[in-house]
């Protein structure tokens, strides 16, 4: 007899002390730290009883082997395919209409922040925001909640740093004030007319014609939101001698505007301001 087998045909307690070695991880239930040896193989005895739990497993997988892959099926509905290589089309859409990507840009819907003065520059972002997100297939919910933390945050901001900067305009618009005193009012008008000799357009009140080498200069000072900078108003005021009594700093003729009172010059033998 085999010295695996005894008189009766059954593994020796020798031959037993080896299956943890010839099992491995396999005889524990607990293979990481081999502290559970499995209680499966208590009642094989011999060859015999492990062939008939062998046979007997294999025969009650495959008894409930349609039960187990409908479990499966049904655990796995619902959730998302994700393309692999090779998808087609029809699936890549598929998986971002699943994850929430809108069809076409249109379907981002992103509030624009109530500032009239800013409105076109706000809509131009979200416009491209919203191309970039489609492209990057980042879903509508997603890309609502990081927007509407965000924007409004920007808004306050520059709300602030434009506060700021009015009240410093304001600031220095009244030291102006405080150094022309009752003169301030017929400075401004002066000035005016200094940067109406400047524009293309004719200005009769600033006692102008059109003149084909000017530029949009008076718009193009309300854009830059420098009109009323003092630091501008008295670059005007220094060249309003050149432009209101004859000539420019350009050395063209000028129109021969009216001061209002604002300049008071004297002239050189030469006709230059003193």
């Amino acid at each position: 007899m085999d010295d695996n087998f005894d008189a009766n045909g059954d593994f020796t307690p020798d031959y037993r002390a080896t299956f943890p070695e010839m099992l491995g991880d396999v005889y524990y239930n607990d293979p990481e730290t081999r502290q559970k040896p499995t209680k499966e193989l208590d009642n094989v005895k011999n060859v015999s009883d492990a062939l008939k739990m062998v046979v007997t497993g294999s025969r009650k997988i495959s008894a409930h082997g349609e039960e187990l892959k409908n479990v499966a099926t049904k655990a796995t509905e619902g959730m998302i395919k994700i393309p692999g290589e090779g998808a087609t089309v029809e699936e890549i859409a598929a998986y971002r209409e699943a994850q929430g990507v809108p069809k076409d840009v249109s379907g981002y819907e992103l509030p624009i922040p109530e500032d009239e003065a800013n409105k076109a520059g706000n809509e131009a972002i979200a416009k491209e925001v919203a191309a970039a997100a489609h492209e990057a297939g980042i879903p509508k919910s997603k890309l609502t909640a990081v927007w509407n933390k965000v924007v409004p945050a920007l808004a306050a901001q520059a709300q602030a740093l434009e506060k700021q900067g009015n009240d410093l305009l304001a600031a220095d618009v009244q030291a102006l004030k405080d150094v022309k005193k009752d003169k301030y009012d017929s400075f401004i008008i002066d000035t005016d007319k200094v940067a109406a000799h400047f524009d293309i357009k004719a200005n009769q009140d600033a006692g102008t014609k059109e003149n084909l080498r000017g530029t949009e200069f008076m718009k193009l000072m309300e854009g830059m939101g420098i009109k009323d900078v003092p630091v501008v108003r008295e670059f005007l005021g220094a060249i309003a001698p050149l432009v209101l009594e004859g000539s420019t700093a350009l050395g063209g003729p000028a129109p021969q505007a009216k001061s209002e009172g604002g300049f008071d010059y004297d002239y050189d033998e030469k006709g230059k301001p003193v």
